[in-house]
């Protein structure tokens, strides 16, 4: 299993790119005249060209190692054999025997207390129901990660509350250490690239703003640079693999963000020198929201508009560049950079901005991979759109917006867990005949709250295990050599479309399971503000949601004017396959009989596909009438997508209980899919036939929910990371709500003191002081 054989702690490593080389010493030149520091001796190499989304990846290293040959091992990778698409990380429970019973993987969940109740009467087993989710190998890395951080001293929850500073002190030391650590490898890339996501979703779930703060300075800097780099920049990608230098990525300007185009940061070559010269022509021009770059970061990439002597403009590339001395991490001479200040979550990254002043940079500091400038000062380049070449150097972004997707899953499922387990735990009111009181969960007003969002949580995981999965087996292709063509075409459109979906759907939910948790759940020690703070900035960060629909649409109608048939060659992954029987989707209508029809997931995806179909044909045959339906026309086109990546996930499920019940959650999606947009049903004919379609559905999700609640609790502790992770009175696994929060209140410095200011209250000598 991979988390067995990776490298045990203190095995020395080394980066893929190292092959020759001698002398690693970086020559230090004056800097006084605004120049970066020139890049020592270059390094032959093994070249990684592609992103490596979201892990810092490395290779153990050994004495007389030769050069492996990553051609040979992605052929010989299992990853790399499947079927592109193909559901295939499902992990069947009846293959696993003994494993159910470890109880390392699978502690036995508290036997009393308040959540009792609601475990004896569940029908699934919960280890089973994981099993579906993860197999052997994602949970023990799951572990191993959740253990390190468990027992490490560096890892140990504070117990009082930080100061921004305090917060970024220990976030970027604890990035340190976990870069250090070097838990998943390329190794295990290349056997499982999936395993990146579960990774990096396990930091996540324990420490969001280191987890960010890593990804960004050695899994998001290194991959750009291996992407988009012709083999001049090797050693910078060293010094960041032994952690010497921390990296930035810096595309957003203060007056410019989702116009990339419209960026005014210059870089002008100068032949003479040989150098690039960047400057920002004002404080509206400053790259900004760049994470690292407020306090820790010593290189950044920076994309700039391209000048060459001529005067020629050759849009928008993309520049390593030294910003702060990593001896001393002062900025360079011509360099402005500075801090963004406190934030609404994510306190822990240092989200800067940066500002040059004719600054200068090497030749080769440009990432040439689309386009450079010769020694004779001419720029060149593989792409004669300018287009093309331009979406090309920002195609890093794709493998962010996958990674997006999970990580707002898992503030999700923290929080679905805190209101779940809070529900079953607080009792208020009873029967009218009685002085007993019953759980909140047992009220159908809470079912009807939560239990959309824990079937959201649901669908939304199952399709990210199937993307990461798509999305990890493109890179191997890639990195064999392999023409993905129409696949990266989809995972791009894919992507686009599914960040809104995933993050909007944790924005709601969480926002619900903290109303859902009443008082207590505005409090601090809930966590749930925290997971709402740290979740919306990624609504926003790489790729605005409403603008990535948009891009998303685009595909779908530059697609449709070739015609419909062009969908079934476009789209290996089968999001959009569908859509090729547009003939035969346009004259479907609804046949329900009753409310189990209407909650039966095919039924609910043959709506959808009439739906996406009526919209697109709607909005290609009038392209005004994509602003008059806004948003709403392909989201539903990316809530279909989801439902369609369940189905297939539960086709490959054995028949028993947790297979229900996923199939009651998925129901629960859909039905809820289908009622947001049952006007446009309506308006385009799908119910003409069935005017009583919305009451069907409605009673078909009133029926849904007592089932539902009778698994509640065993789907939660499923999906829930361990207490030392869920960190929340209101959510540990034992239900304890009441003496959790007396510990946590009691213990907080200075709760039982008086303030420090009590004279202010007593005198009030304030009052009375004159102007």
């Amino acid at each position: 299993m991979i988390c067995k054989r990776l490298a045990p702690i203190g095995t020395r490593y080394r980066s893929v790119f190292l092959g020759g080389g001698t002398d690693k010493n970086i020559q230090r030149i004056s800097s006084s005249n605004n120049r970066a520091p020139s890049k020592g001796t270059q390094y032959s190499v093994v070249f990684l060209r592609r992103e490596l989304c979201f892990s810092s990846v490395f290779i153990p290293s050994a004495e007389g190692e030769q050069r492996r040959n990553y051609s040979q091992e992605l052929q010989n990778s299992n990853s790399s054999t499947q079927a592109m698409g193909e559901f295939n990380t499902i992990a069947r429970p009846s293959a696993h025997g003994k494993l159910l019973e470890n109880k390392t993987l699978f502690p036995d969940p508290p036997t009393r207390g308040p959540l009792t109740p609601y475990r004896k009467q569940a029908n699934i087993d919960w280890r089973k129901l994981k099993l579906s989710f993860h197999d052997e190998s994602s949970i023990e890395l799951q572990h191993r990660v959740w253990e390190f951080a468990r027992k490490h001293p560096l890892f140990a929850h504070p117990n009082q509350m930080l100061s921004m500073d305090e917060e970024r002190h220990l976030a970027t030391k604890r990035t340190y250490v976990v870069q250090n650590e070097k838990m998943f490898t390329i190794a295990d890339y290349l056997e499982r690239p999936d395993l990146a996501a579960v990774y990096h979703q396990a930091w996540i779930a324990y420490e969001p703003s280191m987890a960010v703060k890593y990804s960004l300075g050695f899994g998001m800097f290194p991959s750009v640079i291996r992407t988009l780099d012709v083999g001049r920049l090797d050693e910078i990608v060293e010094r960041n693999e032994t952690g010497e230098y921390m990296g930035a990525f810096g595309l957003t300007e203060i007056a410019h963000g989702t116009n990339a185009k419209g960026m005014r940061t210059t870089a002008t070559y100068d032949p003479a020198a040989g150098e690039y010269i960047l400057h920002t022509p004002d404080f509206e021009a400053a790259k900004c929201w760049i994470g690292n770059l407020g306090k820790t970061c010593t290189h950044l990439i920076v994309y700039a508009q391209l000048y060459t002597a001529d005067g020629k403009h050759h849009g928008l590339n993309a520049f390593v560049v030294p910003v702060r001395d990593p001896a001393t991490l002062q900025a360079y001479p011509g360099v402005t950079v500075g801090d963004l200040g406190a934030k609404a979550g994510l306190q822990g990254v240092d989200n800067g901005f940066v500002m040059f002043r004719q600054y200068r940079i090497p030749r080769d500091n440009l990432l040439a991979r689309t386009g450079d400038v010769n020694e004779q000062g001419e720029f060149v380049s593989p792409f004669k759109d300018p287009g093309k070449r331009f979406g090309a150097s920002l195609g890093a972004l794709s493998g962010g917006r996958v990674g997006i997707c999970g990580i707002a899953n898992v503030y999700l499922t923290k929080a679905i867990t805190i209101a779940l387990r809070y529900s079953a735990s607080r009792k208020q009111f009873g029967p009218d005949d009685s002085e007993e009181e019953w759980p909140v969960l047992e009220y159908q007003s809470q079912q009807f709250r939560l239990f959309p969002h824990l079937a959201n949580n649901t669908v939304i995981r199952v399709f990210n295990l199937w993307f990461a999965k798509a999305y990890g087996d493109m890179q191997l292709k890639m990195l064999g050599g392999e023409n993905i063509g129409a696949t990266g075409m989809e995972v791009h459109a894919l992507s686009s479309a599914a960040k809104p979906v995933c993050t909007w759907a944790a924005r709601d939910g969480v926002q619900e399971c903290r109303e859902a948790c009443g008082g207590h759940g505005y409090l601090k020690l809930s966590t749930i503000g925290d997971l709402r703070g740290n979740n919306d900035p990624n609504c926003t960060y790489e790729g605005e949601n409403n603008v990535l629909i948009q891009q998303a649409s685009n595909w779908l109608l530059s697609v449709r004017s070739k015609g419909y048939e062009k969908f079934a060659e476009v789209s290996p992954l089968g999001s959009a396959q569908f859509l090729a029987q547009y003939a035969t989707l346009s004259k479907r209508k609804s046949n329900w009989t009753g409310p189990s029809d209407a909650g039966m997931i095919a039924n609910q995806l043959d709506a959808l596909d009439w739906l996406v179909a009526y919209l697109l044909e709607e909005s290609y045959q009038k392209m005004s009438k994509l602003k008059q339906q806004g948003k709403s026309s392909f989201e539903a086109r990316n809530d279909r997508m989801l439902l369609y990546v369940f189905g297939k996930f539960l086709s490959n499920l054995e028949t028993g209980p947790e297979r229900q019940a996923l199939e009651r959650l998925g129901s629960l999606y859909g039905a809820g899919t289908i009622l947001r947009h049952i006007g446009l049903f309506y308006q385009g004919g799908y119910f003409s036939t069935q005017p009583n379609a919305m009451a069907l559905l409605q009673q078909a999700v009133l029926e849904l929910l007592p089932a539902i609640k009778q698994d509640a609790i065993a789907i939660v502790d499923a999906i829930a990371p361990p207490d030392f992770i869920i960190n929340s009175p209101l959510g540990m696994s034992d239900g304890d709500v009441y003496r959790h929060m007396e510990s946590a209140i009691m213990q907080a410095p200075e709760a039982l003191e008086r303030p420090k200011w009590w004279r202010d209250v007593v005198h009030r000598d304030y009052v009375k002081s004159k102007l």
